[in-house]
């Protein structure tokens, strides 16, 4: 029992210690199956019960393949929505010039999606979009989180990459991406990411010593 306890929490480790957001992916393919098992691993994300009540429709997963045109909609969708960004952050300097050092870094950002593209869209293999309903208290974001967590750890279990997708978060309200998932506006929250073989795995980022950022409480 201790030897399977050890073997489990190692093999754990190493996939929490390798998880990396991949920028840049291959032109190959992973097997479907690969893509049912990440989601299958973010259907068993915790979600809010208390929230959403008995309803058993709280989860959504579409999957959007490299070169279909459903993923040609989205990226002209996602293009328009970091071009209202720009715009509405502009015009938040414009009147208030000292925010400008706090909104810079965001803003050339969404400048650059609105101009070449939003990246790992249509670079990977596959991008996903999760819905999670909407309740009373929200706790959608969270439940979001929960799952794409559970999606990242599993694609670095099958030597997948994985991107998150922010951006994907503030299209929930986009009546024609709705429309696209059939889907109720307001009614569901979103985000996504993007998955395939990673073409460049970067190093580990350098993190905090846990004894210098753990306080053990009396």
């Amino acid at each position: 029992m201790e030897n399977d306890i050890n073997e489990r929490n190692l093999i754990f480790d190493d996939i929490v210690r390798t998880r990396r957001s991949i920028r840049v992916f291959k032109d190959d393919k992973p097997p479907k199956k690969y893509i049912e098992d990440i989601i299958e691993a973010g259907m068993l994300a915790p979600y809010a019960a208390a929230a959403v009540g008995d309803s058993k429709d709280f989860r959504h997963f579409y999957v959007f393949e490299k070169g279909t045109e459903s993923i040609e909609t989205l990226a002209l969708l996602m293009e328009k929505k970091a071009a209202e960004g720009v715009k509405h952050f502009e015009g938040l300097i414009k009147e208030k010039p000292f925010i400008k050092s706090k909104f810079e870094p965001f803003l050339n950002r969404l400048r650059m999606i609105s101009e070449k593209g939003v990246p790992g869209v249509t670079t990977a293999p596959f991008f996903i979009i999760v819905a999670e309903l909407r309740g009373v208290p929200p706790a959608e974001q969270e439940s979001l989180a929960h799952v794409l967590e559970n999606m990242w750890l599993k694609a670095t279990a099958l030597n997948l990459g994985f991107q998150l997708i922010s951006l994907t978060s503030q299209m929930a309200d986009d009546e024609q991406l709705m429309k696209l998932l059939e889907l109720p506006v307001r009614k569901y929250a979103l985000n996504g990411c993007a998955i395939g073989y990673p073409k460049v795995n970067p190093n580990p980022t350098p993190r905090p010593d846990i004894q210098k950022t753990t306080k053990w409480m009396k």
